[in-house]
C-alpha cells in the first residue's frame, strides 16, 4: 500500500499554491506577448534606421547634410541593440516559467526567475545610467543657457 504513494512531492506543486501558479501562467502569457511585440518593434526600428540611412543620405547629398541621417540611423540601431537585451530576458522568463508550471520542475522555476532577476537588474542599471546622463546634460546645459542670455 505504501508503494502506491511513493513520491508525494511530485504531486504537490513546487510553488505550493495553485493560485500562484495560475498567476504565473497568466504573467507568462502577457510577458510572451510583450516580448514578441518588442521584437517586432525592434525590427521596425532597425528597418526605419536603415531606410533613414540609405534614403535620407541619398536625398541629402544635394544639400551636403548626409552624415546627419547616417548618424541618426546608427543611433536607432544602437537603441534597437540595447532594447534587445531586456526583451530577450522577458521572453526567456515567460517561456521558462510556463514550462516550469506545466512540468512542476524546480530547476525550470529557478532558471525562469534568474531571467526575471536579470531583466530587473538590466533595467535598474539602465535607469541609473540614463539618470546620470540627464544629470550631466543638465550640468552642461544650464551654464550654457545662462551664458547665451
Amino acid at each position: 500500500m505504501e508503494e502506491l504513494n511513493t513520491n508525494p512531492a511530485q504531486e504537490k506543486p513546487v510553488m505550493g499554491n495553485e493560485q500562484i501558479e495560475a498567476y504565473l501562467i497568466e504573467t507568462a502569457k502577457w510577458g510572451k506577448f510583450l516580448a514578441i511585440m518588442g521584437y517586432v518593434l525592434m525590427g521596425i526600428l532597425v528597418l526605419v534606421a536603415l531606410a533613414m540611412m540609405v534614403g535620407m543620405s541619398a536625398f541629402s547629398k544635394a544639400t551636403g547634410h548626409g552624415i546627419f541621417s547616417v548618424l541618426l540611423g546608427m543611433i536607432y540601431i544602437l537603441l534597437a541593440g540595447v532594447y534587445f537585451v531586456p526583451i530577450t530576458y522577458l521572453y526567456r522568463f515567460s517561456t521558462q516559467v510556463k514550462q516550469a508550471v506545466e512540468n512542476n520542475n524546480e530547476e525550470e522555476y529557478t532558471t525562469a526567475f534568474q531571467n526575471l532577476k536579470s531583466l530587473f537588474k538590466f533595467l535598474g542599471i539602465f535607469t541609473i545610467v540614463m539618470l546620470a546622463l540627464y544629470a550631466v546634460a543638465l550640468v552642461v546645459a544650464l551654464p550654457l543657457a545662462m551664458m547665451m542670455k
